[in-house]
């Protein structure tokens, strides 16, 4: 189930931020790519209440990796106006489906 659903909302953050969903997945440290993930950690831990392990597992990174995604996720949502737009209209598609 859960996989399923972090599929499904890849898609969205992806096609929301202009990446390829693969890209989430890969190693890569690029700005909009790791503002992709902590959408998707942020929109899957707290609307669909999946572990922290579990995302770590989709990415194919550490759990300490997902842990500051999230830290950092309120400061960004804060203090950055392109990425809490992104945020927004992600959300929106996600209430949809």
């Amino acid at each position: 189930m859960s996989k399923e659903v972090l599929l499904k909302v890849c898609k969205i953050v992806s096609a929301e931020f202009g990446i390829f969903p693969k890209e989430m997945r890969e190693k890569s440290r690029l700005q909009n790519i790791v503002y992709a993930r902590m959408v998707l950690t942020n929109i899957c831990r707290s609307k669909f209440k999946i572990k922290q392990n579990e995302i770590a597992e989709f990415f194919k990174q550490s759990q300490p990796n997902v842990n500051i995604y999230i830290r950092k996720f309120e400061t960004e949502l804060k203090f950055n106006a392109e990425f809490r737009k992104k945020y927004e209209g992600v959300t929106k598609k996600v209430n949809k489906k």
